[in-house]
């Protein structure tokens, strides 16, 4: 409508330059005309004023939570406020880890063979509710992460070798994998990570004392003090550099510590009874720690670090895992509320409770993706 109005007015000057120029004729002319073009211009203003979009409400990620320590005779995991029942064949499942890509479901765990505290424990998982076993040259004793990557799964956990000594290993696709000094002495697997076709394992290896180690493609890189007792429970690659969370003993004590490409970092001052990170994750230049901090008096505190920096999370005993997704933080753990112990998991420092605090649960593990 502007362009109307603009060509309309075009017009009219021209005529007025093919007219001679008489100011007396001039202005009746201008006169009859100036309110027409006027109007136009209205017109033309109001027709192109912009419309509103119609308002669209975000999309809420899924949120899903294994649950550890049921109690019941299936293992569970939790999805957007609805408990999800795990069968399988064996008995006291546990849920340690939890992984989605696509729209398959993975979650890995172990369970006993019998219905007894002494019974043969297995490592076992479910791919969208199915429960089956890994079966290898190293068979599961017990399965504690699980990465999907390029269509391939990883899992990891320790073995029971041919000689049926505990060997730390990962199985991809069902084949386990060899790793450096793990099966000539006691070690664990802890936490895995997936970084294009190289393959993370944080984990200990038992020498003079346990020491926390990670390999990488199989081959070991040392991260613990020889001469103090030390684990690694988690690992994070961001671009080249390699992130391990775990504790280092200090004075026969316990210290939340972490990695970066081999050089460690303490995260409390030493003033507590003891303490530990669960689990690590690197977001941009931000690197986040989980864990618990123990004090004199037998009591914990669930703890979120990030850059070094401690928070508190409320309701919380401890603090097992951790996920960061479109700038939002979620925390995996277990929370107490005098006299019961419940699974819950935080958002950006908010609880939520999973369970009522009846079978004493906790939330091992958490995963988050859109819809």
């Amino acid at each position: 409508m502007k362009a109307i109005a603009v060509l309309i007015l075009l017009m009219l000057c021209m005529r007025v330059l093919w007219v001679p120029i008489n100011i007396v004729n001039l202005i009746p002319f201008v006169k009859k005309a100036f309110p027409f073009v006027l109007f136009v211009i209205f017109l033309g203003c109001f027709a192109c004023k912009k419309k509103q979009r119609p308002k669209v409400e975000p999309i809420s990620p899924d949120v899903y939570v294994s649950i550890l320590n049921t109690g019941l005779p299936y293992a569970q995991y939790w999805k957007n406020g609805e408990i999800i029942d795990l069968s399988t064949p064996n008995s006291f499942p546990h849920a340690r880890a939890i992984f989605g890509v696509g729209k398959d479901l993975y979650v890995v765990g172990q369970a006993s063979l019998r219905n007894d505290l002494y019974a043969t424990i297995v490592g076992q998982y479910w791919k969208n509710g199915i429960v089956a076993n890994v079966e290898s040259s190293i068979s599961a004793k017990e399965l504690v992460d699980i990465v999907v990557s390029d269509r391939n799964v990883y899992i990891a956990g320790s073995g029971r070798n041919s000689m049926q000594n505990v060997e730390a290993t990962y199985w991809k696709n069902g084949v386990a994998v060899r790793m450096d000094e793990a099966d000539q002495r006691p070690s664990e697997a802890r936490g895995i990570f997936v970084a294009g076709n190289d393959v993370y394992i944080a984990g200990s290896l038992t020498r003079e004392n346990d020491v926390a180690v990670y390999w990488k493609n199989g081959a070991v890189v040392n991260l613990g003090d020889p001469g103090r007792t030390s684990h690694a429970s988690s690992i994070a690659v961001s671009g080249k550099d390699v992130f391990v969370a775990g504790s280092e003993n200090v004075n026969f004590y316990a210290r939340a510590r972490y990695w970066k490409n081999g050089v460690g970092t303490f995260l409390t001052d030493g003033s507590e009874y003891g303490s530990v990170v669960k689990d690590i994750a690197v977001s941009g230049s931000d690197v986040y720690c989980v864990g618990n901090v123990l004090y004199s008096d037998n009591t914990s505190a669930a703890v979120l670090w990030k850059n070094g920096m401690p928070q508190i999370l409320p309701m919380g005993v401890s603090a097992s895992s951790i996920f960061v997704f479109n700038n939002d933080v979620y925390v995996a753990g277990e929370g107490f509320e005098s006299p019961l112990r419940f699974a819950l998991y935080w958002k950006n420092g908010v609880p939520v409770k999973l369970t009522s605090g009846s079978k004493g649960a906790s939330a091992s593990s958490i995963f988050v993706k859109n819809p």
